[in-house]
């Protein structure tokens, strides 16, 4: 046996000698003879043929040679190598690795067994660690068999790559748990490397447990061990993308500026905590902060950029500084990327800049880089359009300089004849003026999902094509597009009740206007998809409804959403989030039934939920105001006693024989 090793071993050197005298001699090789032999016909002439089998023999060796050589794009011990062997042709390409022919190799050869740990650990580590979770069983074997433990280093290897993704379920949780709980075991306290404390905090972010993330920062107090940036940012992340709480994510932040040099906040600490005071409509704050970078000079980057910019269009006054921002990116010379280029189509949508986000759109289709984001984005730009206005604006991009020369260039650049089957259906003009353009066009575009790509079918692009039929449409409009997009959410909800739904009759006497002229003839066939309908969407009902002084409609959606509230879905949601959506509803039904005239329904309404909701003003106002111009006076005492008794109730404003008593205990 230890003779045919060492004849392998001899054949293996002789092997890699000739491959290195043989790489040494193609690179010599002169461009020219190369480009030659590139472009020589596959089937030479006599005389071609004469002239090659006059070439020397080094030549042909070249050839050959080039043809079999496999040199390794990674750096394998020789102690590891020697058992490769010829697999090593499995890892010549940094893009493109067989891993797991290399170990059938390698074990075909004895494994590890003889080979010395810190081989082994030099040998994994080489792995992308992309490609380690598949194997990472056959790895824990290979040591098994060779009657080697598995350091704690290659434990952390295994935990890093196991927690690359960006959510880890819980199933990956618990492999992460027991590999911690293997080097515990092998410690003298039972503590973990620093490396593997880091490891399982961001493990935990991902998996959303901020609980054990707490927890793993208390054990690294205890032990002594002041946690990294790396770990804060970590932190950060998952308070700002996964628990999505503000409070713990401006304390990390804080934590990090105040508590070393060594933790102070770079790029992505200050874009993950800008990001999180937009998603809490505090772009004030986020100005601060990108202030401060700016003073400090920490460098900036496209997506802080992008995240100020879509928190400014909250803010009707901060909207030409969000497109200030937008072409700060193209003053740094920044190429932008898909996801800046739909928050481009998102700012144009938010100003109702129609003709712009149509113009967009139509460029990301010639690329075939549109998503289901700019496809929803373009859908809000018909839903924005300044047509529903009564005094429409001008865009704020044209208040900038750039943004004037920005949009000029983008609409005379654009062009709508469709280029092959699968364009989107755009209207042959550059612009939609009229609100019977918008509903065509969305009717299309809506027909294009449906047959081309579903997958652009989701309850907020459907919530956003149910908008366009309730601003610019009649109700039978809305009616066909409710219908025939969404349908009612089932899952949980008793079987033996059922809605009776309004007579189409019914509704063509209320309503005659015809929808044939808007609509794609492509929905009228019984295979279009449908949704199932949320709290959003029996708001919009309520509005179409309310539009259309609709009173039976209202009623049909008060008592679907009634059976909705009892889905799985809904039952889901937390306590907090069911009262918020079911204030929304009752709200949104006093202001449909105050537009109808049915100001004793409204209040009726308002009584029955008055210590159940926080009632203001800003809900009550409409209602209040209505009353007044018939003369209502005793609705008029009701709303504002029920606004009165709800500040105190729910706001905290001290009564006036309270504040007596106060002072007459007090003194002064």
């Amino acid at each position: 046996m230890k003779l045919q090793q060492q004849e392998y071993n001899r054949k293996l050197k002789e092997l890699k000698s000739l491959t290195a005298n043989v790489s040494k001699m193609i690179t010599k090789k002169s461009e020219k003879e190369v480009e030659q032999s590139q472009t020589q016909s596959t089937e030479p002439s006599p005389e071609s043929s004469t002239q090659l089998s006059h070439k020397s023999d080094s030549q042909r060796l070249d050839f050959l040679a080039k043809k079999s050589l496999f040199i390794p794009v990674v750096d394998i011990p020789a102690s590891v190598s020697d058992r490769v062997g010829l697999a090593f042709k499995y890892l010549v390409s940094k893009t493109s690795q067989n891993w797991s022919m290399v170990l059938d190799q390698l074990e075909k050869n004895g494994g590890f067994k003889d080979i010395p740990s810190k081989d082994i650990r030099k040998f994994v580590y080489q792995i992308p660690k992309t490609y380690i979770p598949p194997i990472i069983s056959r790895l824990e074997k290979m040591h098994q068999d060779a009657g080697v433990p598995v350091s704690p280093k290659l434990v952390n290897v295994f935990i890093d790559s196991l927690s690359l993704s960006p959510s880890i379920p819980s199933s990956v949780m618990s492999q992460i748990e027991s590999y911690c709980n293997s080097i515990r075991s092998t410690s003298k306290k039972g503590r973990l490397p620093r490396e593997t404390y880091e490891l399982l905090v961001r493990a935990y972010g991902k998996n959303s447990n901020l609980e054990m993330v707490n927890s793993i920062l208390t054990e690294m107090k205890q032990v002594g061990l002041q946690p990294s940036k790396n770990t804060f940012e970590n932190i950060l992340a998952t308070s700002v993308y996964k628990s999505k709480d503000h409070k713990q994510a401006v304390e990390v932040f804080d934590t990090m500026k105040f508590l070393s040099n060594k933790t102070k906040p770079a790029e992505r600490a200050y874009r993950d905590i800008i990001v999180s005071y937009v998603n809490n409509d505090d772009i004030e704050k986020a100005l601060d902060l990108y202030n401060e970078m700016v003073e400090d000079k920490v460098p900036v980057s496209q997506q802080i950029m992008v995240a100020l910019a879509r928190g400014c269009t909250l803010r009707p006054e901060l909207k030409v500084k969000a497109w200030e921002f937008i072409f700060e990116i193209y003053n740094q010379k920044w190429e932008p990327t898909i996801q800046t280029l739909e928050y481009v189509l998102y700012l144009a949508a938010k100003d109702g800049d129609v003709a712009l986000c149509r113009a967009l759109v139509n460029k990301l289709s010639e690329t075939s880089s549109v998503t289901v984001r700019s496809f929803s984005f373009l859908l809000l730009g018909y839903s924005k359009s300044s047509l529903y206005n009564e005094a429409p604006s001008i865009p704020p991009i044209l208040a900038h300089e750039n943004g004037i020369r920005f949009r000029r260039n983008i609409l005379a650049d654009s062009s709508y004849a469709p280029s092959s089957e699968s364009s989107l259906p755009f209207l042959p003009v550059l612009d939609l003026v009229t609100e019977k353009e918008i509903l065509a066009e969305s009717s299309a575009m809506w027909a294009y999902a449906n047959t081309i790509r579903p997958d652009f079918i989701n309850i907020e692009s459907a919530n956003t094509y149910l908008n366009i039929g309730a601003k610019f449409g009649s109700l039978k409009e809305f009616l066909d597009r409710y219908n025939s997009a969404t349908l009612l959410d089932r899952q949980g909800v008793p079987g033996t009740r059922v809605i009776e739904h309004e007579n189409s009759e019914e509704v063509s006497v209320m309503d005659n206007a015809s929808t044939t002229s808007v609509r794609s003839p492509l929905l009228d066939r019984n295979n279009t998809l449908k949704v199932p309908r949320d709290d959003v969407t029996y708001l919009i009902a309520l509005k179409a409804a309310s539009k259309a002084r609709n009173y039976i409609f209202s009623q049909e959606v008060w008592s679907e959403r009634g059976l909705y509230r009892k889905s799985d879905r809904y039952k889901a949601k937390s306590r907090a989030e069911k009262d918020k959506l079911d204030f929304q509803f009752a709200a949104a039904m006093v202001s449909a039934l105050t537009e109808m005239n049915l100001l004793d329904d409204a209040m009726a309404i308002l009584l029955s939920t008055e210590f159940q909701f926080k009632w203001t003003w800003k809900e009550l106002g409409v209602f209040y105001r209505a009353a007044g111009k018939i003369g209502r006076d005793d609705i008029c005492r009701t709303v504002r006693g029920v606004a009165g008794r709800a500040q105190i109730n729910f706001g905290g404003k001290i009564r006036k024989r309270d504040y007596k008593r106060y002072v007459m205990e007090r003194g002064y």
